[in-house]
């Protein structure tokens, strides 16, 4: 009898795997790889998110931690929530904008953050109405304005003549002053309780892998070596780049004593949109 069964594995977690186990390939020249879940099964202690077991050679067996890490606190909702007040803006603008140009919008997260029910309502009416008013002076390509709301600045951008965007406004994110801070702040916050668990399994003979899910593109080799928490002992370190929960590129930052602070070439790896995990469910069978 086949059930169902939900699992916890997430699917950017389950891709970041897979991107892994290419790359492992290209590394290694070991093609297959199994795949093991412990912290599913092991519920009363917390444990790692994979090992992975190669067909042809014990002594490469690897434990492997996965984990998220953002520009500075709360960056996926405020770019998840941005790009749905600015399409809310954009609606609000339609058929009035210069047909000839397309508009970039940016607002910091501070404010986005708060942007719920009736107060989201009427920044979106305030801001349609200044982009309508103030776009026709700004024909000339990277011209901007800038207006406060709350006293916090928003700015309006022509972007130039783009055949599929003209008459739109749409948005870039933008970053808080201080996100080199929070990031640094950010990552080991991301990192502090996956080295333990990897110690653990160092001990038992297994190499080990710390994949980090760059969800802004920001983060650098630099910025990982002077994490307060040490990484010395994590044999492969790879930050992925991410979008829509797809992995996108992958840099081998650190192997195994190495670290790259110019990553080469053949350790930079670029992944096909498709397969990839849309969903997170397997099949027991009694």
């Amino acid at each position: 009898m086949e059930i169902p069964v939900k699992i916890m594995k997430k699917p950017n977690e389950l891709n970041a795997r897979d991107a892994f186990i290419t790359i492992l390939r290209s590394l290694t020249g070991i093609e297959d790889w199994e795949s093991e879940s412990p912290d599913e099964v092991n519920r009363s202690t917390r444990d790692v998110d994979f090992l992975l077991f190669p067909s042809s050679n014990e002594n490469d067996k690897i434990a492997v931690e996965h984990t998220r890490v953002e520009s500075f606190e709360g960056q996926i909702k405020y770019v998840k929530r941005s790009y749905d007040i600015v399409d809310s803006i954009n609606a609000g603008c339609r058929e009035r904008l210069p047909h000839t140009r397309y508009y970039i919008l940016t607002a910091p997260p501070i404010i986005v953050g708060f942007l719920v029910g009736k107060s989201r309502e009427r920044f979106v009416r305030a801001i349609s109405s200044w982009v309508v008013e103030t776009a026709p002076k700004l024909l000339l390509v990277d011209s901007s304005e800038q207006t406060e709301y709350e006293g916090h600045k928003i700015t309006l951008t022509c972007g130039g003549d783009g055949a599929h965007m003209n008459g739109n406004v749409g948005r870039i994110p933008q970053q808080p002053e201080n996100q080199k801070s929070l990031q640094h702040d950010r990552l080991g916050r991301a990192v502090r309780d996956k080295i333990p668990k990897l110690t653990k399994y160092k001990e038992r003979g297994f190499k080990t892998a710390l994949l980090l899910e760059d969800v802004a593109g920001t983060l650098y080799g630099s910025t990982l070596r002077d994490c307060e928490i040490s990484l010395e002992e994590v044999d492969y370190i790879v930050v992925f780049v991410s979008n829509e929960e797809r992995m996108i590129v992958g840099h081998v930052l650190k192997e195994k004593s190495v670290w790259y602070s110019f990553v080469p070439g053949n350790r930079r790896f670029q992944f096909p949109i498709e397969p990839q995990h849309k969903s997170a469910t397997r099949v027991f069978v009694e």
